[in-house]
């Protein structure tokens, strides 16, 4: 009785701070055609969410937000926010966002993953492409003095470390110095290090991938447009298939994971997600992520034509669903921040300060997909486990910590018994009950803590596990049609200038345009076309 009294006193509203769910919601956006900061709503209508803005110079503008209004304001009611911002901003507040990234002290969120472009070079000619030199008419590329005092700036962010560095471009793996940037960055301890590839070198040659996992490099996130040539050939101008395949092959031999990102179009590939779940599920052992990105529009574009394409996380989630039967679109997804009680817990635990992913809830979706790899079944997380009452468990039992340390062991056992009362055996994979459920999460924290495995080893590891787990995530970048100023100030997926300063995602490459300025400022006019490093 005294423990219950002592635990009814504690309040979790501090980081249980879930946004409000009536509609209409108003917030800031951009004008499409001058970019000035107006007011805008988001209202339902027939069941479906729209953005409403008017600009008093261009006029009106509608815009699909969400195809399902209910499965948007689950985003927004499952959301948990502990504003985290960078304690060390590179400035402060002049013009206000999306116009004074650095970042700036108005920020609300950390950095999840820092972006290094390190060159627009590409051995693709993609139609679709506006980032290489070919069709930027300049050459951007990092010097190695510049990758190693970005590198150090991202290292010397407070109040704890950036988990992800990711190098992109252009085709990262191009640049003359990319195995030293990415060994730089294992050398400064980030826990992943990716780079964002169209895997045309790891086809080409099993040692390149020998020798980026010998760098250090974690995870390719590998353009990853469907699972036909006909795809490829409308994206990239020739077959990719085989050349994907082959990346694939090269990089898990190799001990690198591989994170597949298909962009994803109405009417274009949207009819292939189900194959590329399926694709990656067979696959476990090597691809460990999908990041699904729904389309951004670049410059401008009709209504008419951007309904016909706009393909929202939604959308997403009700095509896995038909085309697999496997997820439930209203029970499997979750925004990003529901796994932010978990940090909090563990934060308690070890009284270590973690990540928290404070991304805005309209900002994206995401599950995880338990695989059996001897029977092939794939299974939700959220079908046997009741993630929502689990959050609220893992949140409360942090509090409870936080305010009484010495109270660490009892809580612990408390966390298991609502574990145990949150899980569903009759969803569960076959053979799997409570304990089993237990001794998987125990396996995955102790495989977390194995910092002292090369990845051969961490990979036998996983290979002899029964259970894999993929990641689905789906990350809807904003356009200057559906932008809103509140998902940039809460942005956790940043990139980086050759001078260290931050921006958002969203204004790097839309809004502001941040890289057009920052390209034009540190190109060189093409020469003879580089070769590639070996």
């Amino acid at each position: 009785m005294f423990i219950n009294n002592l635990w009814n006193k504690i309040t979790t509203r501090d980081f249980n701070q879930t946004v409000a769910d009536e509609l209409p919601i108003s917030t800031r956006s951009l004008c499409p055609e001058c970019r000035a900061i107006i007011d805008a709503r988001l209202a339902d209508e027939k069941g479906s969410l729209f953005m409403y803005k008017s600009c008093q110079e261009h006029g009106e503008f509608r815009e699909l937000i969400s195809s399902d209004t209910d499965f948007f304001l689950k985003m927004r009611r499952t959301h948990y926010e502990r504003p985290g911002p960078v304690e060390n901003p590179a400035r402060s507040p002049e013009q206000g966002c999306p116009w004074d990234c650095g970042v700036c002290s108005a920020h609300r969120s950390f950095p999840s993953m820092v972006n290094i472009d390190l060159t627009n070079r590409c051995n693709l000619n993609c139609p679709i492409c506006f980032a290489n030199s070919n069709a930027a008419g300049r050459v951007y590329e990092l010097s190695w003095e510049q990758i190693d005092h970005v590198i150090e700036s991202i290292a010397a962010l407070r109040p704890h470390p950036v988990v992800c560095v990711q190098f992109a471009g252009g085709e990262p793996t191009l640049h003359p110095y990319f195995l030293h940037a990415v060994n730089k960055s294992k050398y400064k301890g980030f826990s992943q290090i990716q780079a964002a590839s169209n895997g045309v070198r790891f086809a080409r040659s099993s040692a390149f991938a020998e020798s980026a996992a010998e760098a250090g490099l974690d995870v390719v996130y590998l353009q990853f447009d469907g699972m036909s040539d006909d795809i490829y050939r409308q994206t990239r101008g020739r077959p990719m298939l085989e050349t994907k395949m082959q990346a694939i092959e090269n990089l898990g031999r190799a001990g690198i994971r591989v994170a597949l990102v298909p962009t994803i179009v109405k009417g274009f590939n949207d009819h292939q997600v189900g194959e590329i779940l399926k694709f990656a599920a067979e696959n476990v052992d090597v691809v460990t992520a999908i990041s699904w990105q729904p389309v951004s529009f670049t410059g401008r574009i009709d209504e008419t034509r951007r309904r016909e394409m706009r393909f929202t996380t939604a959308d997403l989630a009700r095509c896995i669903q038909d085309q697999t039967g496997i997820m439930d679109m209203h029970r499997d997804w979750y925004p990003f921040s529901i796994v932010a009680p978990l940090s909090r817990f563990m934060e308690a635990v070890t009284g270590e300060k973690m990540a928290n992913v404070n991304c805005h809830p309209h900002c994206g979706c995401v599950t995880y997909l338990l695989v059996d790899k001897q029977s092939g079944q794939s299974v939700p997380f959220p079908a046997f486990l009741d993630i929502e009452a689990a959050a609220r468990s893992l949140n409360k039992n942090a509090a409870r910590m936080e305010h009484y340390p010495w109270m660490k062991k009892a809580l612990s056992l408390q966390l298991k018994r609502d574990l145990k009362k949150h899980f569903r055996p009759e969803n569960a994979p076959a053979g799997w009950d409570h304990n089993r459920l237990m001794q998987f999460i125990e396996e995955l924290i102790s495989l977390r803590q194995m910092h002292e495995l090369d990845k051969k080893s961490l990979q036998e590891i996983n290979r002899n596990r029964r259970f894999g787990i993929i990641l689905s995530a789906a990350m809807h970048f904003q356009d200057l049609y559906n932008y809103e100023l509140d998902r940039v100030r809460q942005c956790i997926v940043h990139y980086a200038d050759p001078q260290g300063n931050l921006y958002p995602f969203c204004t790097w490459n839309s809004g502001p345009c941040h890289r057009y300025r920052v390209e034009e400022m540190y190109s060189r006019a093409p020469g003879r076309q580089e070769e590639e490093a070996v």
